[in-house]
Formats: structure tokens, sequence, C-alpha cells
């Protein structure tokens, strides 16, 4: 099987790899969650031809790629040829996502066969793209072949899961774009936009190292809060709110995607200015006041005190009589308050509460949605519904 696959393509392969080691490192929260997760160590043959069909980048060797080795990619090589025993112990392995694991019997010498249905290889790609090469550049390889490397199996069917993990298992491209980002200042007219309200004290995160607000939580937290008829007029937004509470690694390429397009349409039109990221720059200070504000308002520690379900709304400190709300709390309360923002006659957001808003009421009112969710954070945040249902509450008050 080739690394030069069609993206387009949809994968539904039965992988088999014959093991050394298989060991169930499922955690309780994968368990309840319906997912599972297997360490496997076998030879390094049994995974040169794993498909990549979810993997987030091609090969860096691969003709169809723009990209070429690097630096790292050639110590990895180097690493390899040096010392193949010790390969394992030096590098972080390969993962890949499935639908499903089977495992055999142990045959002898405690041998056994992994099936894994619907599979992929999600880390690990340039890795295996190497070492296939540097198989292929000596003769009688057999002995590296049969080096032994450290698979890691995550199982788990909901294919939107399937996609955040990708996302997330590459973590530091990730990081480096929002590196690469803050360095071609995609952000500046976002700061700005916080400075405006919170003073020149708040800047935001525009690279890994920095201590600033986190720029990818801002960005969440704009999303969820969008006003419906700005929501509407942009179709990545009109996609389920859901995104906003998983796809950290998502509303940053969307924030991109939308400056990119506002740079294109000013390229024909000079006075051009995107509606969205009008919002997305003039509300941003008061964006992050509004998640601050809730996510440690002290209403909510009596609440948190009801019993053990209850605490898992967030973190309570008693040596400071402080609380943390957790996001997936926050982010379907913040949906709703999208009814309180309105647009000023210069074009700027700004958030008003109506006279009639009962805060204490809509604490009383999400807790009560959690506990329909069966006190489960991620059911809770998860579930479009009871973002509409908070919706719906608040517009009451309006």
């Amino acid at each position: 099987m080739s690394n030069n696959i069609n993206a387009d393509q949809t994968a539904n392969k039965t992988e088999k790899l014959t093991a050394v080691v298989v060991k169930n490192t499922t955690s309780p929260e994968e368990k309840k969650n319906g997912s599972m997760h297997y360490t496997v160590v076998c030879s390094l043959k049994e995974i040169l031809n794993l498909n990549v069909f979810e993997n987030l980048r091609i090969a860096y060797t691969s003709e169809e790629s723009i990209k070429r080795i690097t630096p790292k990619h050639k110590e990895i090589y180097q690493s390899f040829e040096d010392a193949p025993d010790r390969f394992i112990q030096r590098h972080s392995g390969f993962t890949v996502i499935c639908n499903d694991i089977k495992v055999s019997s142990p045959q002898e010498y405690g041998i056994n066969t992994v099936t894994l249905d619907n599979a992929s290889l999600i880390n690990g790609a340039q890795t295996q793209d190497l070492l296939k090469n540097l198989l292929e550049d000596y003769e009688g390889v057999e002995a590296y072949e049969n080096v032994n490397i450290r698979v890691e199996v995550l199982v788990e069917k909901a294919q939107d899961e399937r996609i955040e993990i990708a996302i997330a298992r590459n973590t530091s491209t990730n990081v480096s774009n929002l590196s690469i980002m803050g360095k071609k200042r995609y952000f500046d007219p976002l700061e700005i936009g916080v400075t405006n309200i919170l003073g020149n004290d708040h800047r935001l995160q525009k690279s890994e190292t920095d201590d600033g607000i986190p720029t990818q939580t801002l960005l969440q937290t704009l999303r969820t809060m969008t006003p419906k008829e700005i929501r509407d007029e942009y179709k990545s937004l009109k996609d389920s709110p859901v995104k906003s509470y998983s796809g950290k690694a998502m509303v940053l390429n969307e924030y991109k995607d939308m400056v990119d397009a506002e740079a294109n349409s000013r390229l024909k039109n000079s006075n051009f200015e995107s509606s969205v990221l009008n919002y997305y720059r003039s509300f941003a200070g008061y964006a992050w006041i509004e998640y601050g504000k809730w996510s440690s308002d002290k209403d909510w520690i009596p609440l948190w005190k009801k019993s053990e379900n209850y605490k898992k709304i967030g973190k309570y400190n008693q040596k400071d009589d402080s609380f943390d709300l957790t996001w997936a709390i926050l982010c379907p309360l913040l949906y709703g308050l999208q009814h309180f923002l309105y647009e000023e006659k210069s074009g700027s957001w700004k958030i008003k509460y109506s006279d009639s808003f009962d805060k204490k009421a809509y604490m009383n009112y999400v807790l009560d949605r959690f506990k329909n969710s069966g006190f489960e954070p991620q059911t809770f945040a998860k579930d479009r519904a009871y973002y509409q249902d908070l919706y719906i509450f608040v517009s009451d008050y309006k």
C-alpha cells in the first residue's frame, strides 16, 4: 500500500499487525465514552504499509508534497541507522486510530495477531515514509525490518471525534500555526480590540511562549457568542455551535480563512470590511470580560456544593474562595447570551443585559439542563439541543 493516497478516498481498511506485546491500556474516561486504548509492540515491517487516509499531511518525501525533509527528519533517519535497537526508546512511536480492535489468542512465543477495523495512521506518517526509504537503500534489510517499534492504538468510532483527535495529536503543527499567524500579524486587529476595552496590559498570546490571553480560547468565546444575524452570513459559523466547544484548532483555521477572505475582497474593493471580523475585533475585549465573569462567578459555589455530581461543573479553591467553571458548561451558557449583543451606529459590538434578566435563574436553568445530560460535562457540551434550550430561555429576557 502506498502513502500517496488520494485524500478524497474513504478508508474502510482492515489492517493486521503481528505483535510481540499487546496491552489494553484503556482509561476509565475512554471506557465511559465507548472508546478503547491499546499499546502494541511490533516489528517495523508491520507498519510500513499502514494506510494514512486520516493523516493531516501526506509524507514530506512524497512527490505530491511541497515540503521537503527537514533537519529533524534527518535526525530520525540517522538515529535509526546508528542505533536501531534504541529507536523504540528515543522516539515517540506511531499512533493509529480505528473503529474496532480484535486480538487473537497468544500463539507460540506469545505472538498475537491484532486486527484493526477502519484503521489509519494519524501520527508518524513522516517517520513511516522516511524509514521505508531507508530500508530500500539497504540490501538484506531483514535485521532492520524486525526492529521493534511501539504503536498506540486509539479505538474511536465517532467520525467527528476522530477528526479532533487527529488534529490534537499534531499539536506541534497547531502551535506553529499560532506562531506563524502571530508573526504575520493576523491577531493584531484582534489585540487592538482587546486593549481598547481592557487596556494595554492585556495582550494576546501570539506564540507558544507567550503568557497573554489564550488566543484560541478567545476565538472559541467569540464564535459561540456570535449573534444570529452575523452567524447566518458566514457559512462556517452556521455549523453546529458544538464546534465552538471542541474545535480549538478549528477556530484558529476558521479565523485565518476569514482574514484571508477579507484581504482578497479588499483587492477588489478597498472599502470592504468583513461584518464577521468587525464583530470579532470590536467585541473581543467584551467577550473576554464575559468569559472571565461567568467562569469565576462565586454564585457557582453553593451550586457546586449541592452534591458530588454538581462538583463536575468546575473547580472550587477553598483557600482563596475562588471558582473556575469548566468550559463544557461555560460554552453553551455563553451561546445563550448572544441575545444581549447589539451593534452601535459606529458598527462596534457591545453587550447589555436587559433589566429583567435574572442571572441566578439562568445559572440554575443551565444546571437543570446539565442534570438532564446525566451530569456529564462532555455530553452536555456536545449536544446542540442544550445550546438551543439556553438560547430559547434567554430570549424571554430580550
